[in-house]
């Protein structure tokens, strides 16, 4: 008769599991990877079977014969375990099962040889103890070895997928596989291998193989390992609470009286109650800062996007705070976020991971099949799947190669109301690595809480285009204008850019709208507005200033760029009006910002008086505010009155001052220039009237300069002999700006010569020692010095003390030898000169004579 032992209960329960579970698996349509499945659990139960048997209470010679067909269907169970994996990665099986039968084969014939076990011992309580001796070596050499192959494989298989799905599911084997080991470990060192710990470790294998392979949808691995150890610690706590209550009860039901201790009972319950809470959220946060690491903070900052971004509108904004802390969160090389535009879904925000890296566009036709799969799915999609799915074959070369160069690995959609609003791009995680079901769960739930937030705040942005925009010619309107131009300026001064300002008026436009009508006129106005926005560069901001006027801002455009871009502009509307056979062309004017003014009132004045300056000398031309501030000095200053002079002064200081910003290398040039000359003719005695003469002229000595190309005094390499020829025309080009003006007559003379050199080969007169004025050659020692002592396009600065030992080695050629003596003097001295000798000043004062 039969009777089940505490030894073989363990053995009876995971039987009676296997033949569940081959039931179950057996009732699905049959694939090869569940044949080698239900093998396994076959071969499973076949193992349970045998050691149960020989663990009841039976005759010695019945349990002795079960008990040597353990350990043969024990190795063909890891055998069987092994194909299956075999299976799973897509790997060949002919190998493995071949030198898998064999060494199966090998252990029978060792179990009927009466090598494995060595010998039975018949213990006390009827149990018959198997003692393998040696031979578990090569039971174990075995096991280990199909126990290795599986791992292998797996691990492998899990490199090499991309699928996040896939993933998890080996993540899910991977933990079976654990399962055995370390089951089968406890069994052979611990002294219980009557209880078959073994058989425990083999059943939560095929569990979880089972759970793996049926399960559609599985729970993310890393989350059920959360899970397991915080319910596994909140566990421990409960029943090391219960253990201390039951102590202390025990302890004081005996001392203390009945009241005293319900009370004390009712205190220590909710004590523990109290602390459930806490405690379970202290293990949350816990073992998910363990698992997730630096990574933490920024998935919490997404997983409460919602309550942290609800009230936000801005589009901008929004993206910020989405695509900083997800490109952190899951180390993606690049994050962009697209939206719906012009018929495709274009990357308008995007976040690198490594900061500098250049961002790469992406686009999306929305009759792409990755926006309609998107849209009808609405869960990533990922790169493995665009690869294998039949439906992705139609998409466009365009998207393949954008998918490609942006290393895309996920898409995810944004859907608000069932309708897309935009997608998440992630690229190849950096350096290394796959999504995981984890963070493509953290995806969702992300794109969840922003769809409706995102999708608000595109309205908004929408609406707010709307209320910028030009409806008739698509473009920005007036009161955007003043607004980006304002932003353009703040921008500019923070990070030390320039920028162009262009105004375009349609010359002749009233009498053609009058005679044509105002339907015709809206036309022209649209394609005119649409020529504009196809001749400048994406950066660039066009606008209808009002009327027949536009304008178009110029990011980090010199003056010579942005006189580039006009003249595109002017030339393509006068040929397209001409192809129609409409007499309209079009007046330009160009402003820099700082050149031609700081404020915005003051640029937009100077690039509108280029513009009327344009039309008055007869339209269709392109002109630039130097140019016309230039001219319009040079024109009313012939005839200027009295009350006229100051304002035509405050224009003059305004272009010397230009002339200075026109590059950072000489800002200031002038008004250094302007101290060391008051200080050498001080020096040498000059009246207060004649020192402030002088300083005045050195202000204004490069003030010819507004009229060189900025290419020129920007240009780093050797001029040429023309350019130099052009560069020597300043002096004289800045006698002709202030020799109207009766105030300034007595600079003209150090203006013009103060390029003159000692010996005579200066320019432009040539003139020689005593015969160049004594300002120029007060001010070309000045202009030297400080030319030396600042950096330039074509060299870098030099040390005072080099400065000053070239002005010596220089003395009686280019400079005049007395006036660099006191110059030197007068840059050596100390800081608090004592009173200089009465000699020395009647010396200095007979080189004025």
């Amino acid at each position: 008769m039969l009777f089940i032992t505490s030894y073989s209960v363990v053995q009876l329960l995971t039987l009676v599991v296997y033949i569940a579970l081959i039931f179950g698996v057996a009732r699905y349509a049959q694939t090869r990877l569940k044949k080698y499945f239900i093998a396994f659990l076959v071969s499973s139960a076949a193992w349970s079977f045998v050691s149960l048997m020989a663990n009841l209470q039976i005759p010695f010679e019945q349990a002795v014969f079960w008990g040597k067909m353990v350990v043969p269907l024990a190795v063909n169970s890891l055998f069987c375990h092994a194909l299956f994996i075999t299976a799973f990665t897509n790997r060949g099986t002919g190998k493995l099962a071949l030198f898998g039968s064999v060494y199966v084969v090998a252990m029978v014939g060792l179990v009927v040889a009466g090598y494995m076990p060595e010998k039975f011992i018949l213990l006390e309580n009827g149990i018959v103890y198997k003692d393998y001796g040696k031979s578990i070596i090569a039971m174990s050499i075995g096991s280990l070895g199909f126990m290795s192959v599986a791992a292998f494989l797996l691990v492998r298989s899990f490199r090499a997928s991309n699928s996040p799905e896939h993933r998890n599911r080996i993540m899910y084997l991977l933990a079976g596989l654990g399962c055995m080991v370390i089951f089968g470990f406890i069994w052979k060192v611990a002294p219980i291998q009557s209880y078959a710990v073994d058989h425990i470790g083999h059943l939560a294998n095929a569990l979880i193989i089972t759970y793996a392979i049926q399960r559609h949808q599985l729970l993310d691995m890393k989350l059920v390992m959360r899970k397991g150890l915080v319910y596994s610690g909140v566990t421990l706590f409960i029943s090391a609470s219960c253990l201390f209550m039951v102590v202390s009860l025990n302890y004081l039901l005996h001392r203390w009286s009945a009241p005293s201790s319900v009370v004390a009972t009712v205190v220590m319950v909710v004590v523990i109650a109290c602390l459930y809470t806490p405690l379970k959220a202290a293990l949350e946060k816990g073992t998910a800062r363990l698992f997730y690491g630096k990574t933490y903070d920024y998935r919490q900052m997404l997983l409460n996007f919602a309550s942290r971004m609800s009230n936000v509108l801005e589009l901008k904004e929004l993206a910020d705070a989405m695509l900083a802390p997800l490109t952190n969160a899951l180390h993606a090389s690049q994050v962009s976020l697209l939206f719906s535009s012009n018929g495709s879904f274009n990357s308008q925000f995007a976040e690198r991971y490594v900061a500098g890296d250049p961002v790469i566009p992406l686009k999306f036709r929305k009759d792409s099949p990755v926006v309609t799969w998107l849209s009808n799915e609405g869960k990533p999609l990922t790169r493995e799947t665009i690869e294998f799915r039949p439906e992705f074959r139609s998409l466009w070369q365009e998207e393949k190669d954008n998918l490609d160069a942006a290393q895309v690995e996920v898409l995810c959609p944004l859907k608000s109301k069932h309708k897309l609003v935009a997608i998440l791009a992630l690229s190849k995680k950096h350096p290394r690595g796959f999504y995981s079901r984890d963070d493509n769960d953290m995806l969702m739930t992300l794109s969840h809480e922003a769809a409706i937030a995102i999708e608000n705040a595109y309205l908004y942005e929408g609406a707010r285009q709307r209320a910028n925009t030009d409806e008739l010619t698509g473009l920005f309107n007036h009161r955007f204008f003043h607004q980006r131009l304002d932003e353009e300026i703040a921008r500019s001064s923070r990070f030390g850019a320039i920028f162009s300002l262009i105004l375009i008026d349609i010359d002749l436009f009233k009498t053609y709208n009058d005679v044509s009508g105002h339907l015709a006129g809206d036309e022209m106005l649209k394609q005119v507005g649409t020529h504009i926005k196809e001749s400048v560069r994406d950066t660039d901001i066009c606008f209808r200033y009002g009327g027949d006027e536009f304008a178009v801002i110029l990011p980090e455009a010199p003056l010579e760029g942005g006189r580039k871009v006009a003249e595109r502009i002017r030339k393509g509307v006068e040929a397209r009006m001409d192809l129609k056979g409409i007499p309209l062309t079009c007046s330009i004017g160009i402003a820099s910002w700082p050149t031609d003014g700081v404020m915005r009132e003051e640029i937009i004045q100077s690039a509108d008086a280029a513009l009327y300056f344009a039309k008055n000398v007869g339209k269709n031309r392109t002109c630039l505010a130097c140019e016309v501030a230039l001219s319009e000095v040079i024109r009313i200053g012939a005839g200027a009155n009295v009350r006229s002079t100051r304002a035509i002064l405050s224009t003059i200081y305004a272009l010397a001052a230009t002339v200075d910003a026109k590059d950072h290398y000489t800002y200031g040039h002038s008004k250094k220039v302007s101290k060391y000359a008051a200080d050498i003719a001080e020096a040498i005695g000059y009246s207060q009237e004649d020192i402030e003469r002088i300083r005045a002229a050195a202000l204004l000595h490069d003030i010819g300069k507004i009229g060189v190309s900025d290419r020129l005094l920007k240009k780093s390499a050797a001029l040429t002999p023309d350019e130099w020829d052009l560069i020597r025309t300043h002096p004289d080009l800045g006698v002709s700006i202030i020799k109207h003006i009766d105030s300034l007559r007595g600079c003209l003379a150090a203006v013009q010569y103060h390029h003159e050199n000692y010996d005579g080969t200066g320019y432009p007169a040539g003139l020689n020692s005593e015969n160049i004025p004594l300002d120029a050659r007060i001010m070309s020692i000045a202009d030297a010095y400080d030319a030396m002592t600042s950096d330039r396009p074509y060299r870098q600065k030099r040390t005072s003390e080099q400065a000053l030992a070239e002005l010596q080695r220089c003395a009686g050629t280019q400079f005049d030898p007395r006036l660099v003596e006191v110059f030197v003097g007068i840059m050596t001295r100390p800081a608090k000169p004592e009173a200089r000798p009465k000699r020395k000043l009647q010396e200095n004062r007979a080189i004025t004579k």
